[in-house]
């Protein structure tokens, strides 16, 4: 018995001796090994220059982003790279404004070029305990340090390399943390604020919807500004109306202001730096659809389901909605701020109160001519396929 158990003891020595040695060498590797920026490969050099740019459009251009409250290049970060999505193996990690990482055993230093005009980049050895929840296969989340929590976001190289369509590095980045940190005291979606309690699955629904897109294009398409205004009034008071048919569709307004003002800075991010990002993105030119030409694909079997208009079309009516609202100066971006102290108004209430639009002005008359105008009549037919392909998914 007492040489088996001399036997377990040198085995769990030899574990931890070789444990201790494995995490002893990482800390000497990370404070000796390519810990210059001219030392690293194409992969971490290129998401460096893309952070640097995100930095510099926050320093030059905040109020554009956002507001001035919101200033991400000075928020902490963590950035780690993965060789997958939702990688669980990590190569490196860096802390960017993270004060509480810099005098850690875990962490080096790393020489930067003064081009890229960063704040100081630690990179954190793989053992770093502080680090364990970051293991989850995820792309972001938080960490807890010191008290602080902290937003790490994961990349690939297929993220720098060959995106997806919004899942490039800057834009997936920007859209997280927005939500993260801009957006953690926004209430808007708790509750099952989003919602939308017995869903309307009928023509007329889907044909105002459908209006609703052409009103958003005209919007989109014209520059003059009283233009502008004519067709977002319209869209209003259309709006206005389906929500009377169906209070509970009104929830896809919490989601719009959650979503699409995240989605909104991908879009005004990447007009900055001459971009292609815009709404309702392709990836072949001209690098978007309008919104009624996604409107007839889906009713015509050619593209998304029905359900994609209950809510991810919502991403992108509340981005354009932020998008034709700047082109006519409302200042609507501190009214949709929200927390538990101060309701904020979505893009449809700030909008609603902006043509000061009440309800009993809300006339069939109204609504008719605007129908009118807009080849109602195709946009029923429309709506009727919608409920086909909806009843024959279900």
């Amino acid at each position: 018995m007492k040489i088996k158990s001399s036997k377990v003891l040198i085995i769990i020595s030899a574990i931890m001796v070789l444990l201790l040695g494995i995490i002893v060498s990482n800390i000497v590797l990370n404070k000796t090994y390519k810990t210059k920026y001219e030392e690293f490969n194409s992969i971490d050099k290129e998401m460096f220059e893309q952070l640097s740019s995100i930095y510099q459009q926050f320093n030059e251009n905040g109020d554009e982003l956002w507001t001035d409250n919101y200033k991400f290049n000075e928020k902490p970060l963590i950035l780690i790279r993965t060789n997958k999505d939702k990688g669980i193996m990590r190569k490196y990690a860096y802390a960017i404004n993270v004060k509480e990482i810099e005098k850690s055993i875990f962490s080096k230093k790393i020489v930067m070029p003064k081009y890229l005009n960063l704040p100081e980049v630690y990179r954190i050895s793989k053992f770093d305990t502080s680090m364990i929840s970051t293991w989850m296969p995820s792309n972001f989340g938080t960490v807890t340090i010191d008290g602080q929590n902290i937003f790490y976001f994961k990349y690939n190289p297929k993220m720098i390399e060959n995106p997806d369509l919004y899942f490039d590095f800057s834009s997936f980045l920007l859209h997280e943390s927005f939500h993260t940190y801009n957006q953690k005291d926004w209430t808007y979606d708790k509750n099952d604020g989003e919602y939308i309690e017995n869903y309307p699955v009928n023509k007329e629904n889907y044909a105002l919807m459908g209006l609703e897109f052409k009103l958003l294009d005209k919007c989109m398409e014209a520059n003059n500004k009283e233009e502008v205004k004519k067709y977002l009034k319209q869209w209003t008071i259309i709006r206005a109306y389906r929500y009377e048919k169906w209070p509970q569709l009104e929830a896809e307004t919490n989601t719009e202001a959650i979503e699409g003002t995240a989605r909104y800075i991908e879009y005004k991010y990447s007009n900055l730096i001459g971009g292609k990002l815009r709404v309702l993105a392709n990836k072949e030119k001209p690098y978007y659809v309008t919104f009624s030409h996604a409107f007839n694909c889906i009713a015509d079997g050619i593209a998304e389901s029905p359900s994609y208009l209950e809510r991810p079309m919502k991403y992108e009516t509340g981005s354009a909605l932020g998008l034709i609202m700047d082109k006519i100066n409302i200042n609507w971006k501190k009214d949709i701020e929200d927390n538990k102290d101060k309701n904020g108004e979505t893009q449809y209430e700030i909008l609603k109160k902006y043509f000061s639009i009440l309800d009993k002005e809300i006339t069939e008359d109204k609504i008719n001519q605007i129908k009118e105008e807009n080849d109602y009549n195709k946009l029923l037919k429309q709506g009727q396929k919608l409920v086909d392909l909806a009843n024959n998914n279900n």
